[in-house]
């Protein structure tokens, strides 16, 4: 493709995006999309050359600007966006560019969700991941554009990056997440790099495919996860699964990074929300099919990031 527009451009998603298409596709030239300018002059030096725009899913005119003369386009959206108001602003702008010829969309969904089966107490909150990619998967479907969807069917390894994961860690070694369910993992440079393969595929297969992204290695419960780590890093990391403990020692953490004062009890309920759909998680080559390369495991993602989750 001539020219890729990548929404999210600073996040843990959009960046390594970008970086693979750099580097696998040097003729191409990068439109990164961001929301606020004082990301402007860190992506500039990171990527010479690239085109950068400020737009917003809520303001048409910029997301007009934004899609202008791309052939594609990725899609990430943070929690609790209003996605009806947000795709429908989308799809306008997308349509009056006929030269876009494919559009990624990230999901995060367990496999096979629908909003039928969300439980009351996720969509009584209005939003967040339970209920938001449904919405807007919907609306895109609708669309008529040529739309691949990537769904994470895993959790993102960086999370225990977050303040809310590697806090508990770093004050008293325990790894604190309620609902000792089954989870898939995955690197999210990993994810980067499969939709910037998907937009480079000359491919036309893929458009109207949802792909469900793991790392093909790591199903694991989170007392596992613990004794991973344990291993990893020569000390004890205890697994710690009340929600007491959760909510003393990382509920204020949690409405800090999400910026909302019920954070705490949405993540609560969707940890629950995970644990009753648990079976679904599995592993698969789908990474190595996209990008040619193997997914990272757990255990080389948490040896490569072990001083940042232990504070050192």
């Amino acid at each position: 493709m001539a020219r890729i527009a990548v929404f999210g451009s600073n996040g843990h998603i959009g960046r390594p995006l970008a970086a693979w298409v750099k580097a696998n596709s040097p003729s191409t030239i990068l439109r990164l999309i961001i929301r606020n300018e004082d990301r402007r002059a860190n992506l500039a030096a990171t990527f010479p050359g690239a085109e950068i725009f400020i737009a917003n899913y809520y303001d048409l005119t910029s997301l007009e600007a934004a899609l202008s003369e791309v052939e594609g386009a990725f899609i990430v959206t943070p929690d609790f966006l209003d996605e009806e108001r947000a795709m429908t602003n989308f799809i306008y702008a997308a349509r009056t560019n006929p030269g876009l010829r494919h559009v990624v969309r990230l999901i995060a969904d367990p496999p096979g969700m629908t909003l039928d089966r969300v439980p009351d107490s996720l969509k009584a909150l209005g939003g967040g991941t339970a209920v938001q990619h449904l919405r807007a998967k919907a609306i895109l479907e609708q669309s008529g554009l040529p739309i691949t969807f990537i769904n994470i069917a895993a959790y993102f390894m960086q999370n225990f990056l977050t303040p809310f994961f590697n806090g508990p860690i770093q004050a008293e070694r325990v790894l604190s997440v309620p609902r000792n369910r089954r989870m898939g993992f995955i690197d999210t440079h990993d994810i980067g790099a499969c939709a910037a393969a998907i937009l480079l595929s000359d491919n036309p297969r893929h458009v109207g495919q949802t792909y469900h992204l793991d790392n093909g290695h790591d199903v694991l419960r989170f007392d596992e996860v613990a004794l991973l780590m344990s291993d990893i890093f020569n000390e004890t990391i205890a697994y710690d699964g009340t929600d007491e403990t959760f909510l003393r020692i990382c509920g204020e953490g949690v409405k800090a990074y999400i910026g909302r004062p019920d954070a705490d009890e949405y993540f609560i309920n969707y940890f629950q929300f995970e644990q009753d759909n648990e079976t679904v998680w599995r592993k698969s080559d789908i990474v190595e099919f996209l990008t040619g390369k193997p997914a990272k495991t757990l255990r080389q993602w948490l040896s490569e990031n072990k001083q940042n989750i232990l504070g050192q």
